[in-house]
C-alpha cells in the first residue's frame, strides 16, 4: 500500500512595508518619509551596533542622469544611523562598461557631483572592490551556475548592510531592484563578466548604417566597422548591452532565448554569495519614484512608465523586489521588454533559498 504523501510545507509570507509618496517635488518631505519608514524598521535591525561596519549600497547613477536616489532624500536616514554606528560608509562597485564609473577614481568623481561626498552627507564613500575592479573574494554558495561567486571584498569585510534601490526596467533584466542591486552591484569586475557571459547582442546588417557609435561604448573592443557595417567579434563580447543603447537605428539587439534566462539566474545567485557574505544582516529599501525603462546607468534622462508610488522596506530582497513588480504593474515591465520575464528572479530566488516571492504588504 502506498504511503500517503506528506503536505507541503506552510510558507509564512514575508513582511514588505509601504510608505506612499507621490509627491517628490521638496527633499525635506521626502527625507522625512525616508526617516519615519526607517524609524519603523530600527526595531528589526538589531544586527546594526554601535561598532558596526554598515554599508549603505547605492548607486550614483551615470552622469548626465537625475535618476538615482538624490543624497538630500537620505539626509534624515543618515543621521539616525550616524548615531546608531560609527561606521557607516556608502559603498558601490565600479561597472563593467566604459564610462566614468568603471574605476574608482571617476566613480568617486561621479559620486561628488551628485552630493555623495563626505562633507555634504557625513559619510564616507568606499569603492568596494578597488581601484580597477579587482579586488574580490570567493564565497561558496553552490548555485545551478555558480560553486562560488566573486564579490567585492569591501562588501564582504562589512558587518551588515542597508541596501537602497531605485527601481527601474532593464534592458536585460526586465527589472532592477533589490536583487539586481545585490548581484550585479556588489559583484567585483570578474563576477560582473562572469554573469554577463553567455548573453551575446546580434547585429542587423540591413538596419545598421555604420556609424560607429556602438564601436565607440563598446568596452571590449568586440565591435568594427567592416564594408560600413558594423561586426560583432563574439570572442571578445562581454555581453554588457551597451551596443544596444548606442545604436540609433535599432541594428543591435540581445536575442532574448535562454540566456536572458540564465543573466538572471545568475544575477540571484549573486545576490544569494552577498546574502551568505554578510549573514543575511541585510535590509532593503526600493524606491519606486521615477519607474523608468532603463536604469540608472544610462547616461541620460526618460519619462517615467507610471506614477511615482513611494519606498518600500522589508528584510527580503525576493519579497521586496516582488511587491515592487506588483505595485507597478508586472505587465509594465513586460510590455517594455516582452522578450523578458522578470519572475525569473523571483522563481530561483526561492529555488535557491535567497528570499520568497509571497508577501504581506503592511501600509504604514
Amino acid at each position: 500500500m502506498q504511503k500517503p504523501s506528506k503536505p507541503a510545507p506552510k510558507i509564512t509570507p514575508s513582511k514588505v512595508y509601504l510608505k506612499r509618496l507621490q509627491d517628490w517635488s521638496g527633499d525635506q518631505k521626502i527625507s522625512e518619509t525616508v526617516l519615519s519608514l526607517w524609524q519603523y524598521m530600527e526595531p528589526m535591525l538589531d544586527f546594526i551596533g554601535k561598532n558596526s561596519f554598515t554599508a549603505i549600497k547605492l548607486t550614483f547613477g551615470e552622469e548626465g542622469t537625475s535618476g538615482y536616489v538624490k543624497p538630500a532624500w537620505l539626509a534624515g536616514l543618515l543621521n539616525s544611523l550616524r548615531q546608531k554606528t560609527e561606521n557607516a560608509f556608502i559603498v558601490e562597485t565600479n561597472t563593467l562598461y566604459r564610462e566614468k564609473r568603471s574605476n574608482a577614481v571617476g566613480h568617486l568623481h561621479v559620486a561628488e557631483s551628485h552630493g555623495y561626498s563626505l562633507d555634504k552627507t557625513g559619510i564616507p564613500v568606499i569603492i568596494a572592490d578597488g581601484l580597477r575592479g579587482r579586488d574580490g573574494q570567493n564565497i561558496s554558495i553552490r548555485g545551478d551556475h555558480f560553486e562560488n561567486v566573486k564579490i567585492a571584498r569591501g562588501i564582504c569585510e562589512s558587518d551588515n548592510m542597508i541596501c537602497i534601490s531605485h527601481v527601474t526596467g532593464h534592458m536585460q533584466s526586465g527589472f532592477a531592484g533589490a536583487i539586481k542591486n545585490l548581484g550585479m552591484g556588489c559583484a567585483s569586475r570578474q563576477g560582473k563578466l562572469l554573469q554577463h557571459s553567455g548573453t551575446l547582442p546580434e547585429i542587423t546588417v540591413e538596419k545598421c548604417i555604420g556609424c560607429g557609435a556602438c564601436m565607440s561604448v563598446c568596452p571590449a573592443n568586440a565591435i568594427g566597422i567592416k564594408k560600413k557595417k558594423a561586426i560583432l567579434v563574439k570572442e571578445r563580447c562581454i555581453g554588457c548591452g551597451e551596443c544596444t543603447v548606442a545604436c540609433r537605428t535599432g541594428a543591435i539587439d540581445i536575442k532574448y532565448d535562454e540566456n536572458v534566462v540564465k543573466f538572471q539566474e545568475k544575477m540571484v545567485e549573486y545576490a544569494l554569495g552577498v546574502k551568505k557574505a554578510l549573514n543575511s544582516k541585510i535590509v532593503y529599501l526600493n524606491f519606486l519614484e521615477n519607474v523608468t525603462k532603463n536604469c540608472d546607468c544610462m547616461s541620460k534622462n526618460e519619462a517615467p512608465i507610471v506614477p511615482d508610488i513611494g519606498i518600500i522596506c522589508g528584510l527580503d530582497p525576493a519579497a521586496v523586489d516582488k511587491a515592487s513588480m506588483d505595485l507597478v504593474g508586472i505587465d509594465k515591465f513586460k510590455e517594455i521588454f516582452p522578450g523578458i520575464d522578470p519572475l525569473t528572479q523571483i522563481m530561483h530566488a526561492e529555488k535557491i533559498k535567497l528570499g520568497i516571492g509571497q508577501y504581506e504588504l503592511l501600509e504604514i
